[in-house]
Formats: C-alpha cells, structure tokens, sequence
C-alpha cells in the first residue's frame, strides 16, 4: 500500500526532502532521515515496525536524530524508544 502524504502539511523540510528525492522508475526515492519522520507521524504499528527495522539496518542514526531534533524535536521521545529496540 501506497500512502499519498501532504508535503506542505508534514513541513517544508519535508517538501524540500521530496523536491530532492532520486528517482526510481518514476518513484521518488525518499533519504532515510525524512522516510523515518513520516513513519513516525504516521504512528502506526507496521510504520513503527519499519522504524526498528532501518535502525537495525543503518549505521547513521544519530544523522537521523539530528535531523528529528531540527525539524521535529516532538518525535524524539518516540524515536529515541524506538532506537532502543532496534539494538536489543
């Protein structure tokens, strides 16, 4: 499933995260520090779940925090929760 978000009402730091998204097949391709922030506004279990996972997988998280302090310092108490599971 496709969700189709609101650029404008998510924040201009995400508009601008589309704006220079890479293309892939006509898909814009998201960098991993906004796709965590829209995950974690989205705030359901399966967005939550592909949070912990690309923390496992990513050796920047704290580019990823920063990021949230700058633009979105509300979802740092979440991420920072889920963070921690992403390393038990």
């Amino acid at each position: 499933r496709i969700d189709y978000l609101s650029a404008v009402s998510l924040g201009e730091h995400l508009e601008t995260a589309l704006d220079e998204a890479r293309q892939s097949q006509g898909v814009a391709i998201v960098s991993l520090a906004p796709l965590i922030y829209m995950k974690l506004v989205a705030k359901r279990r399966k967005d939550l779940l592909d949070v912990v996972e690309l923390l496992k997988r990513t050796a920047r998280p704290q580019q990823v925090r920063e990021y949230l302090e700058e633009h979105a310092p509300d979802t740092l108490p979440l991420f920072d929760d889920l963070r921690r599971e992403s390393q038990e």
